[in-house]
């Protein structure tokens, strides 16, 4: 896979995430239950160790590509947007994104994003198809999925539990390289 040193929106670069990045406000996000409610990695708690550790294996993979979010006007690192593993047997990949920095919340950036790395998975990679998924309470991130031109493809009834201890289900969410809308 080619991977871009950075890919530029109207007001964020996506940078290559390489432990520059890793800092104790990276690991705040991680940590928080705002912020993580969503994702897997609440699990565990992070340490320092662990998130060096996990950047050090997507910088060495040869099938994702993990970006940080930073704003151009700022310089802040806000989240972070990953494609991949890529399945090269589908040419396909899930698209996931966290926006860490709870300020940012509600502002576009998923969409804004979203947007861009799918258009680099489609024209940079020539993917032919990019997932997502998502709890179906996190509506925010479903919006901005489906603002993207991506469709619910499918629904996973009480998949995951969340903090509360109540289950969701997971909205499956999908796009196809537009070239190939109609090609099968």
């Amino acid at each position: 896979m080619r991977l871009e040193k950075s890919i530029e929106t109207s007001r964020f670069m996506l940078q290559t995430l390489d432990l520059s990045f890793v800092s104790e406000n990276y690991l705040s996000w991680l940590n928080s239950d705002e912020v993580n409610q969503y994702l897997e990695t609440r699990f565990s708690t992070q340490t320092k160790a662990s998130l060096t550790a996990f950047v050090e294996q997507m910088l060495k993979s040869q099938n994702s590509a993990l970006f940080a979010i930073v704003s151009k006007e700022s310089g802040e690192h806000i989240g972070n947007i990953k494609l991949g593993p890529i399945n090269a047997s589908h040419n396909s990949a899930p698209l996931g994104l966290v926006i860490g920095e709870r300020n940012w919340w509600g502002k576009g950036v998923a969409k804004e994003v979203i947007s861009a790395l799918t258009e680099w998975g489609f024209e940079t990679l020539g993917l032919s198809k990019i997932n997502a998924g998502s709890y179906a309470s996190n509506q925010g991130s479903i919006r901005a999925f489906l603002s993207c031109g991506y469709k619910e493809e499918g629904r996973q009834l009480s998949q995951v539990e969340l903090p509360s201890g109540q289950r969701d289900d997971v909205i499956l969410l999908g796009k196809v390289r537009p070239d190939l809308i109609g090609s099968n």
